[in-house]
This record gives C-alpha cells, sequence and structure tokens, in this order.
C-alpha cells in the first residue's frame, strides 16, 4: 500500500489538545477521529479505568493513533 494513502487527514496537535483538555468527562479525542463506539466505551468505562487513557496517549504522541478509516494519524501540522 502506498504510503501516502495510509495516512489521515487529521493531525496529531488538535487530537492531542482534545485529549488533555477534554479526554475523561468526554472522549473528545475519539469523537474527533470519528470512533464514535469507542469514544462511548470510553466515557462509560471512565477511559478504561485510566487504562485506555495512558494507551491512547501512547499512541498519540508516537503517532499511531487511527481515524475511523483505520488511517494513521502521523502529522502534527500542515
Amino acid at each position: 500500500m502506498n504510503e501516502a494513502m495510509s495516512i489521515s487527514e487529521k493531525r496529531i496537535l488538535p487530537t492531542f489538545l482534545l485529549f488533555l483538555v477534554l479526554s475523561w468527562p468526554l472522549g473528545a479525542h475519539r469523537f474527533f477521529l470519528r470512533r464514535y463506539a469507542s469514544a462511548i466505551l470510553f466515557i462509560l468505562t471512565i477511559g478504561g479505568c485510566g487504562i485506555w487513557w495512558i494507551i491512547d496517549f501512547i499512541l498519540i504522541v508516537t503517532g499511531s493513533m487511527k481515524d475511523d478509516k483505520g488511517k494513521l494519524v502521523k502529522l502534527w501540522v500542515d
């Protein structure tokens, strides 16, 4: 698969800022990436009792988080 085709149009910076500010009460970073089912589970389980929060932090800062289409969110800004 072409490298450019597997990179999401979403950017890490807004995802990371939403994660920092609104992840605990709202799971906003997952809604931003249009991962609605996991966003709702994130809210209901309070971030997987903190485990999802740690995993999401690592995935976001390393550029390994995926959007709803399975594409990697790898770029910080345009």
